[in-house]
């Protein structure tokens, strides 16, 4: 009873005054740009998958509250922290999210192969070591992806244990139980994000980020499967709890003046801009980050993101994204040259 969803909204700005949030500026479904005021705001916009050619996330998740936090001098902590993940089913087609198989199939046994169905690496070491060794063998092989084989494994506990791991190979044309699958690494967890701390607060009073878009530092640059759920069931209760007790106890300002003027444009979003800032992020910051190809991407993105300001454009939902991947890009590749 004391929850309103409103749904088809997409987040624009913050309200703050004198580094307190006071509520949030969003484009309603029918493109009007309305304000909801808060004594608490929580952002919850998740991760960077939209930045990537291949990954497990969404295409929306485009880093929305880092590009907003940036702008009123949020903290923020190891952006160019992206874990990638080494195993995931190849198909041509680069659209949706990438079917993940799960780690768990190569600690059952499963094996990785090369084009010539040979085995290059030893499957249990740590994600990070697998992934790169994958890519390098791609390299080596001239191929889009590698093999691996869960034939090692028992069939009944294929079926009972990876059922919709299974099915999916099947759906496309795999039989895993008479042949190998093709498998690509994918962009997985972005590590980085909106510095919080133990209790989930950012820099700024009265405003909280929990999930994949803050960065509490629980696990460092190499997080182990599973962890992020319970950090964000864990970090997300703090955040409630001490919202709960502090919430009768808030001086909150009014937000007369301090609204942010957002223009609504006319002029259409460009076409290809999002393809470009994931091909630039495909090619340098991804399994082995190359410091060259970084540089030059670097100032392409630049010159989408002063595009992007400078623009008169209609504030859409794909403008709003498209704004948001060119930002994080951004601060992305210059984290990456500074280490």
């Amino acid at each position: 009873d004391h929850i309103e969803i409103i749904e088809n909204t997409t987040l624009l700005d913050v309200i703050a005054k004198d580094n307190q949030c006071l509520g949030v500026v969003v484009a309603k479904e029918d493109g009007s740009i309305d304000t909801i005021e808060a004594e608490y705001t929580v952002l919850a916009t998740g991760g960077i998958g939209g930045l990537y050619d291949r990954s497990t996330n969404y295409s929306h998740t485009t880093g929305d509250s880092i590009a907003i936090a940036i702008k009123h001098g949020i903290e923020l902590k190891n952006l160019d922290y992206v874990q990638i993940h080494p195993t995931t089913f190849y198909t041509k087609e680069k659209t949706g999210r990438s079917f993940i198989i799960s780690e768990s199939v190569r600690g059952e046994g499963a094996i990785l192969l090369n084009k010539n169905k040979e085995r290059f690496v030893d499957e249990l070491l740590p994600r990070d070591v697998v992934t790169k060794a994958i890519w390098k063998q791609m390299e080596i092989d001239g191929t889009e992806h590698v093999w691996e084989d869960l034939r090692p494994i028992p069939e009944e506990e294929l079926k009972s244990h990876f059922p919709n791991i299974v099915e999916h190979c099947r759906q496309n044309g795999y039989d895993v139980f008479s042949e190998p699958i093709p498998v690509v690494p994918a962009q997985h967890y972005f590590m980085g994000g909106i510095k919080v701390n133990e209790m989930s607060k950012t820099s700024m009073e009265a405003l909280y980020a929990v999930g994949e878009t803050a960065c509490n530092g629980v696990h460092g640059k190499n997080r182990l499967a599973s962890n992020s759920l319970l950090e964000a069931l864990v970090f997300a209760r703090r955040a409630a709890k001490q919202i709960n007790k502090k919430i009768h106890d808030v001086h909150y300002q009014t937000v007369h003046g301090v609204i942010p003027e957002i223009e609504n444009g006319v002029a259409p979003l460009p076409q290809g801009l999002r393809t470009q800032i994931r091909d630039i992020m495909q090619k340098a910051h991804f399994v082995i980050p190359d410091a060259t190809a970084t540089e030059k991407g670097l100032k392409i993105i630049e010159q989408i993101h002063r595009r992007l300001d400078n623009g008169y454009f209609e504030k859409t939902v794909d403008y709003c994204e498209a704004k948001s991947l060119a930002v994080v890009a951004e601060l992305i590749l210059k984290g990456a040259l500074k280490r």
